[in-house]
């Protein structure tokens, strides 16, 4: 490899507050999913709607707890997915600082489709191209990329439904045709469908899960992801903020409805 590579500290303060910005507009969302969805209106509505269906009734569901366990539920599969969301985005960040690109630079959409990192090598510096074949050899040898990487990232790899795995399809035949190396990186060693898996490799996606998908970003981005999510800032807000989330759920009308109902 080509070195230690040292991020300055505005490199690691441009990181951390667009991170920052990112988390905050989730929160945001979840907050006001609590205040709408945990409202007295919401849960007035969902009662009605079990009252209204003759199976909820009669096998005694249509009751305060049980609106509170579809809220929570329904909360807890957001909570998830913006976690994804925010989790995949990351890399972003950390790619455009490490090779000295701008936001747009790391950003590319085939036919509609986004993708989750670019990185081109003509836009980098001499020394910055020579870190980046120098990793790439390493990893993927003969097949290695000779101008550009289209890396798609998930945290959890289960995808439930034919419509996903055609557009992932569609995704690598769209980065191979623009001269892309299409990479797949899956951070999580228990979630990925190897049925999937084989099916995506066969249409061009090389695939690097769990130990490996870390292991790769490190080398070609000098830096764990997730030591971001360490920094005392980041850390501080995040627990603010996800406080805040849990005393609104349960000092909501929706929680006081059920625990009321049962405990009286």
């Amino acid at each position: 490899m080509t070195g230690t590579y040292e991020y300055d500290d505005e490199a690691r303060k441009l990181i951390e507050t667009r991170f920052l910005e990112s988390l905050r507009w989730h929160l945001a969302g979840w907050r006001q999913k609590v205040e709408h969805d945990f409202s007295k209106g919401a849960f007035t509505k969902e009662i009605q709607d079990l009252q209204s269906d003759a199976v909820y009734r009669d096998f005694g569901f249509a009751r305060a707890e049980y609106v509170l366990v579809r809220l929570m539920g329904r909360m807890s599969i957001s909570i998830g997915r913006r976690l994804g969301e925010m989790y995949d985005k990351l890399p972003r960040l950390v790619a455009a600082a490490r090779f000295g690109l701008s936001p747009p630079d790391v950003v590319e959409c085939f036919d509609g489709l986004e993708l989750d990192v670019a990185i081109r090598r003509g836009l980098m510096s001499p020394t910055d191209q020579r870190h980046f074949d120098e990793v790439t050899q390493a990893w993927f040898s003969a097949s290695a990329p000779t101008q550009s990487l289209a890396i798609e990232i998930r945290y959890n790899f289960n995808p439930n439904d034919s419509a996903r795995l055609r557009k992932d399809i569609r995704m690598a035949e769209l980065v191979r045709a623009a001269g892309f190396f299409p990479l797949y990186l899956v951070f999580s060693g228990i979630s990925p469908r190897r049925d999937a898996i084989g099916r995506l490799t066969r249409a061009g996606w090389h695939f690097l899960v769990a130990a490996q998908a870390t292991a790769f970003m490190r080398d070609l981005l000098n830096i764990d992801i997730m030591d971001i999510l360490q920094r005392p800032a980041v850390q501080a807000e995040l627990r603010e903020e996800v406080d805040t989330l849990m005393r609104t759920i349960f000092t909501s009308f929706a929680f006081r409805q059920a625990a009321t109902a049962y405990f009286s």
